[in-house]
């Protein structure tokens, strides 16, 4: 073999195993997935299921029953784009499931939460139901993971609130776990239930097809019109902004001389 041949071999070769090394040593990209966006429960969109007209205020009709449904095993992960778009396509189809079953309370309003956010996500979309969507109507919560402490605040400065706020309705594999709300539910529950008694009921899901039947709501809706007729005051119809009313003195004629 040619030694020039040779030479220019082995410095082929050299060239080739450096640049190796130095592509195995380049910057990698960032390989973590896009965190989920903050969701705006002021917007339609972070809502999975709300009633397409509202319900009657208090005010306007007699009592009435919202449910909030309020599914962790729905909430969302981070993900590629593709995978996002899969997840909040399942989501919005087995919480439309839930929907139909909890339904036969009263409207029914489920946002989309995140799995990681989910109970600072739970809280900003009550609170933004009771500031928004409530007007003065009564409620119930159906969840199938303990409500975090922090929603106790929003009921805490308002006994109105509480009074119509009828109680939670647990499901889901383990629903017992949910009993923990015992534990600081005297800031939640309303005059209604005796102290100790606590206001969270066990409900049973049972697929059929592609829908779900609800049982033993009974515990919670059983009777609570009729005690909000008798015990709860309703909120009166909002005044509305008023307008500006500009004041002008009023010019007196001359005395006669």
């Amino acid at each position: 073999m040619n030694k020039t041949f040779l030479a220019v071999l082995v410095t082929g070769l050299i060239a080739i195993a450096i640049g190796a090394v130095i592509w195995s040593t380049r910057a990698r990209p960032n390989l973590t997935d896009p965190a989920l966006p903050d969701f705006d429960y002021a917007s339609p969109a972070s809502w999975s299921v709300k009633p397409e007209i509202s319900p009657p205020a208090v005010w306007e009709t007699d009592w009435e029953i919202d449910i909030l449904v309020l599914a962790r095993s729905e909430s969302l992960e981070t993900g590629d784009a593709e995978e996002l778009e899969k997840q909040s396509r399942k989501a919005d189809e087995d919480i439309a499931r839930l929907a139909g079953a909890f339904g036969a309370i009263g409207p029914v309003y489920a946002p989309f939460l995140r799995a990681d956010s989910f109970d600072s996500d739970l809280t900003a979309a009550v609170t933004e139901y009771l500031s928004t969507d409530n007007r003065g109507r009564a409620f119930i919560i159906a969840t199938d993971a303990p409500l975090p402490a922090t929603l106790v605040s929003v009921f805490d400065a308002d006994a109105l609130l509480r009074d119509r706020f009828g109680g939670v309705l647990m499901y889901g594999d383990e629903p017992d776990g949910g009993m923990t709300l015992q534990s600081y539910a005297s800031g939640l529950c309303s005059r209604r239930f005796d102290a100790g008694q606590g206001c969270v009921v066990a409900v049973e899901l049972r697929r059929s097809g592609e829908r779900y039947q609800m049982s033993g709501a009974e515990a919670l809706t059983g009777g609570f019109v009729g005690w909000l007729r008798d015990n709860a005051s309703k909120l009166a119809e909002p005044l509305g902004d008023l307008e500006e009313i500009e004041i002008i003195e009023i010019q007196k004629p001359p005395e006669p001389e």
